[in-house]
C-alpha cells in the first residue's frame, strides 16, 4: 500500500493563470507555470511554446536532462527566456521572458513531462494598448 501512495504521489497537474497577462513592450515579465503538488521538476522535462504558430519553429524554451536546450529555439527569443533554477525544486516551472517586444504577444503553452506522465497548461500574454497621451497647449 505504502509504495502504491508513493507512486500516486508521483502524478502531477501543471497550472497557470486563468487571466491573459497584459504587459507593454520593453518591460520584463513572467509567464506563471506550477506543478501540483509542488514537487521538484529538477529531473523533468520542462517546454515552453507557441501554439499559435502553425509551423515548426515554435519552440520559446526547452528544458531537459537538468539543463536548458536553446538550440531549436525561435531566433526573437534568444538570450531573453530563463526559468527559475532555484525554483524548479519547488515545482515553479514560470517562464521570465526579458524586454517583451510586440511579437511576444500570443498563446504559449508550459509542458511538464516525467517519463509516461506529463501535463500542460495554456497562457495568453496581451500587450497592453497605447497610451493616449494628450497635449494641451
Amino acid at each position: 500500500v505504502r509504495e502504491e501512495r508513493l507512486l500516486n504521489f508521483k502524478n502531477f497537474k501543471v497550472v497557470g493563470p486563468v487571466e491573459p497577462l497584459v504587459v507593454e513592450a520593453g518591460e520584463d515579465l513572467v509567464l506563471p507555470c506550477s506543478l501540483q503538488p509542488n514537487i521538484s521538476a529538477v529531473d523533468m522535462m520542462v517546454e515552453w511554446i507557441r501554439t499559435d504558430r502553425t509551423d515548426t519553429d515554435n519552440l520559446v524554451h526547452l528544458y531537459e536532462g537538468h539543463k536548458d536546450t536553446n538550440d531549436k529555439q525561435m531566433k526573437s527569443y534568444r538570450g531573453r527566456t530563463a526559468l527559475f533554477k532555484e525554483e524548479l525544486q519547488k515545482g515553479n516551472t514560470s517562464l521570465k521572458l526579458s524586454a517583451v517586444q510586440p511579437s511576444d504577444e500570443g498563446v504559449y503553452q508550459c509542458y511538464v513531462e516525467s517519463g509516461s506522465l506529463y501535463d500542460a497548461v495554456i497562457v495568453h500574454v496581451e500587450k497592453l494598448l497605447e497610451k493616449w497621451m494628450y497635449h494641451f497647449h
